[in-house]
Order: structure tokens, then C-alpha cells, then sequence
């Protein structure tokens, strides 16, 4: 009987919705499902885009998470400019179960790119500024959020100014958390001979003739975007990106269905990512930041793909075993390359609650809803 009323249920359910006008699949309209989807729903949860004065330019963060009294986890992304608060859709909700997770979109890139005269802020964009910006976010989020420490995780070039931040504040943090880790030395001259050794075993005599046009790699003085960039062509073919895909295409096409971006915001994505890398790259790395700290206060976690060239395995390797800190973990993941929150998202999971939730203190349980 209880298939029977089913059966009638979806039959009638498929007919009411048949009858109805034709759907309009627009980016609203997915964007809309998406949101809906992802909506934070429990009484105890946040879930907040907003903008924040930052250092005299205003600079967008989103907060999410089914409870506020979880552990806050502050990502700094990659790039640089490769701001991803509208690609979370994508792998960050079984985050928010256990912690409240916040995404901030750099100074002058993603959302914050619109808000930005990046004529007047283009001559502020350096490393050193983003280490002050993120240490405003800092202290903006603990606010917020009523927390007295976060947990602080780099991706990517967000690992270059990340362990500053934590070496310059510990009693800010539980742990640092580095993700596809940019790890000092000279990782561009081990990816750049790596994937050139990869194309002359393939035969690719393509590759092999681009490359070698290259050399000497990466070369004296700032390292060139256009040039970093053509070497990551091939990295990528060669599964030193994400593994199994040739290129990034999906990636930066993510945020053409991010609930926290609009239209224009998805559109900016790549011009400012560009902008922000003629700024920060053509610069080189600043002064005090060309020796990556080694000794630390908290925790130290490092994730890493064994196959990631973007940020070199080996040289994250190299560089975990000089540190010294309370604790420290490095966690491989073995069919990854640099985006293991989308090539291992399950793995990628696990490490972070069991790695990190004893760092932190108790979460609190729901409390029982009034009548239930």
C-alpha cells in the first residue's frame, strides 16, 4: 500500500511540474537551487557575506557553519588573486558541520575586486600589506564570532604570508594549516626541470620545444607571471595540477554558480587575478619573507598531493622536516595534485577533524530545540 501511495505521489508530483511552463535554466536560476541547497538551516548556524573596511580598502569575507560555538577555520587563498569564496560550493559544506569556516576574497581580487579603485589600491598590492590586511581579518572574525583564537589555513600562495601571520600572533591560533604549500628555496626551478624531464619521456616534442624556450628557468631577478604561467601549461598536462584533468578550466569556471557571487563578481574573477598577479609576482617575494619560518608555536599540519608541481611535494617535504613546533603533521595524499580539496574531499575531511578538533576546545552540542 505504502508503494502503491508513493508511486501516485511522484506520478502526480511529475505531472503538476510537467504542466508548468518551460524552466529557464539562467544563472539565477541555478545559482538560486545552489543557495537553497547550501542554506545554513539550524538556529545555532551562520551563514554571512559582508564587507570589511580593510586598511583603507574594503575587502569581502563569508562565514559559514551549522553551529557558531565550533572551531573558526580562516582560509587564505591561493593565487596569486585566486580568490575562492564563490567556488566553496564545490567541497566546503561537510566542513561547516564542524567548523565555522570563513573564506576571505584578498585585497583588490574576487568580490573585492568590484568594491575596489584598483587604480589607487594597485600601488598598496604587496605581500607585506596582505600579511597586515589578513592580521585586520583576524581580529575582525574573533570579534565577530566571540572566539578568543582561529584555526589558520594557507592554500597555496596563501601559505607565502600564512606562517608570518602565525609566527608574528601565535596566542591568535590554534594551528597553521598549510595546503599545497609554497615552501621557499627554489621550487620553480625543481618544478620547471621536472615537468621538462616528464615531456622528454613522453616525447612530446611540443612541451620539450616550449620549455626549452624558457631556459634558463625560472632566471635572475622577480620571476615573470607570463613565463610562470607557461610552465604551468604543461605542469598540468602532466598531472602536477589536478590530477587526471589537463588543465584548470573547471576551476575558475566555479564561480559562475557561486551563491556569494554575482554576475559581475564571477566576471571579475580572472581580470583581477591577473591584475594582482602584475603586482604581487613582477615584485618577487619581500625581504622577510624569502626564508619561510621554521620554528613555530602551535600546531603545524601540512596537506599535500604526491603528484602537486604547482607547489612542489619535495620541496614541501624539505621544508616540513626543518620545523620545529609543539606538534606536526604531514599528510599525503596519493592521488592528488594541488587541488586535493576536490581530488580527495573525503580524505581531505577526515584529516581536518581528526588533526584538528583536538586542538580545539570542546564544540558545543546542540541544544534541544524547545517542544522536540
Amino acid at each position: 500500500m505504502r508503494t502503491l501511495l508513493l508511486g501516485a505521489l511522484a506520478t502526480a508530483l511529475s505531472t503538476s511540474i510537467a504542466a508548468q511552463s518551460p524552466q529557464t535554466y539562467t544563472r539565477e536560476a541555478i545559482v538560486a537551487r545552489l543557495a537553497d541547497l547550501h542554506r545554513i538551516h539550524t538556529p545555532e548556524g551562520i551563514e554571512a557575506v559582508e564587507p570589511v573596511e580593510v586598511n583603507g580598502s574594503t575587502q569581502w569575507i563569508s562565514i559559514r557553519g551549522l553551529n557558531k560555538a565550533n572551531p573558526v577555520l580562516l582560509v587564505l587563498h591561493g593565487g596569486p588573486g585566486s580568490a575562492m569564496m564563490g567556488m566553496t560550493w564545490a567541497y566546503q559544506k561537510p566542513w561547516e558541520d564542524f567548523f565555522t569556516v570563513v573564506n576571505w576574497d584578498q585585497r583588490g581580487v574576487g568580490k573585492s575586486f568590484s568594491a575596489a579603485d584598483s587604480g589607487r589600491i594597485g600601488p598598496t598590492l604587496t605581500n607585506e600589506q596582505l600579511l597586515l590586511d589578513g592580521e585586520v581579518i583576524v581580529q575582525h572574525v574573533l570579534k565577530r564570532l566571540g572566539q578568543p583564537k582561529l584555526f589558520l589555513m594557507g592554500y597555496s600562495w596563501g601559505t607565502v604570508f600564512g606562517p608570518h601571520m602565525i609566527t608574528r600572533h601565535p596566542e591568535w591560533y590554534h594551528a597553521w594549516i598549510g595546503m599545497g604549500v609554497s615552501s621557499g628555496g627554489d621550487p620553480e626551478a625543481y618544478l620547471f626541470n621536472r615537468v621538462l624531464q616528464l615531456a622528454r619521456r613522453a616525447s612530446d616534442t611540443v612541451a620539450v620545444r616550449e620549455l626549452e624556450a624558457l631556459a634558463p628557468y625560472p632566471g635572475p631577478g622577480p620571476n615573470d607571471i607570463t613565463r610562470a604561467l607557461a610552465v604551468r601549461k604543461w605542469v598540468r598536462k602532466y598531472d602536477g595540477g589536478w590530477y587526471g584533468k589537463a588543465d584548470f578550466d573547471l576551476f575558475f569556471a566555479l564561480p559562475d554558480w557561486g551563491p556569494e557571487y554575482t554576475a559581475e563578481n564571477a566576471r571579475d574573477l580572472l581580470p583581477s587575478m591577473s591584475w594582482s598577479g602584475r603586482h604581487l609576482v613582477g615584485k618577487g617575494r619581500p625581504q622577510f619573507m624569502r626564508g619561510q619560518p621554521t620554528t613555530f608555536r602551535v600546531p603545524v599540519l601540512f596537506l599535500m598531493g604526491r603528484y602537486d608541481l604547482h607547489t612542489p611535494y619535495a620541496n614541501a617535504l624539505e621544508y616540513f622536516q626543518k620545523i620545529q613546533a609543539p606538534r606536526k603533521r604531514f599528510v599525503s595524499f596519493e592521488r592528488s595534485s594541488h587541488m586535493i580539496m576536490f581530488e580527495e574531499p573525503g580524505r581531505v575531511l577526515m584529516t581536518l577533524v581528526n588533526e584538528l578538533l583536538p586542538l580545539a576546545p570542546r564544540t558545543a552540542p546542540f541544544a534541544p530545540r524547545e517542544g522536540r
